[in-house]
């Protein structure tokens, strides 16, 4: 008779089906889809037009008071306490972004927007301030 049962072949097999069991079960639930510490794959994804909090009628109202400024080429306020307008504009034109960072910044403040920032095509700020008071171009813009 044997002293150590667990030599027995087929003691050996069903100790690794349930090791294997528990393990396969413990790495099914890593990594789900609700799972908020995981990591994201694939590409973020931005859009300028769909606000990320609530701050959809600030920004539609930043928006439509740029119309027909020309240079805009979008308006989002991803946090409620900045807005952030995008245009075509070139490093040296900041004259053009303090102008367009007055109209904005008077709009904002009514939205409770703390302040605004206007940058050019290649995201470079040009001009920002908290109000149309104090909205000024960049030093170097």
């Amino acid at each position: 008779m044997r002293v150590n049962s667990f030599s027995h072949h087929r003691y050996g097999q069903v100790i690794a089906a349930v090791g294997l069991t528990v393990l396969l079960g413990l790495a099914a639930g890593c990594g789900t889809s609700d799972d908020s510490n995981g990591a994201r794959i694939g590409p973020a994804t931005m859009t300028t037009d769909a606000p990320a909090q609530d701050c959809g009628a600030a920004q539609a109202e930043i928006k439509a008071s740029l119309t027909g400024m020309g240079a805009v080429t979008s308006v989002d306020v991803p946090t409620c306490d900045k807005a952030i307008v995008a245009t075509s504009l070139g490093a040296d034109e900041g004259d053009q972004a303090a102008s367009l960072c007055q109209n904005a910044a008077s709009e904002a403040s009514t939205h409770g927007v703390g302040s605004v920032s206007v940058v050019s095509v290649d995201g470079k700020e040009l001009a920002t301030g908290t109000d149309s008071e104090n909205c000024k171009a960049v030093a170097g813009s």
